[in-house]
């Protein structure tokens, strides 16, 4: 599949072909059918963001159908549509259980919304 990537930190991106995504066991692969690029984005295309590794897709907002769900997924499946946030709650804390996922001290960052498909945690929050 083609996806945008930057191989070094403030350069153009490419076009590149790369690997099909596999669902992790408690995962799910998503075909994008709308994304963007945002800040974030930007930030980490320039080197700001040391949790970015290279290279590396950009893109983190998506919406799109599952395609795939691991084995450990019981909530999704092939067929249903989704969107996948900026972040990501546990759903499990103090501020997720009070509808404040977006402070969640355990969140997680969605990356890969920038190619055809993308993996997600296989969570429901």
């Amino acid at each position: 599949m083609k996806a945008v990537v930057f191989e070094k930190f403030g350069e153009t991106p490419t076009i590149q072909t790369v690997p099909d995504p596999k669902p992790a066991p408690d995962g799910v692969v998503i075909r994008v059918e709308a994304t963007g690029l945002c800040r974030s984005d930007w930030h980490g295309w320039m080197g700001h963001d040391d949790g970015i590794t290279l290279p590396h897709v950009p893109g983190h907002e998506l919406a799109g159908v599952v395609v795939a769900a691991g084995k450990q997924v019981s909530r999704w499946k092939a067929g249903d549509r989704v969107t996948v946030p900026f972040a990501v709650g546990c759903g499990r804390c103090f501020e997720c259980t009070s509808g404040n996922h977006q402070v969640c001290e355990h969140q997680t960052q969605p990356r890969l919304a920038a190619v055809a498909y993308s993996i997600a945690s296989g969570r429901r929050t």
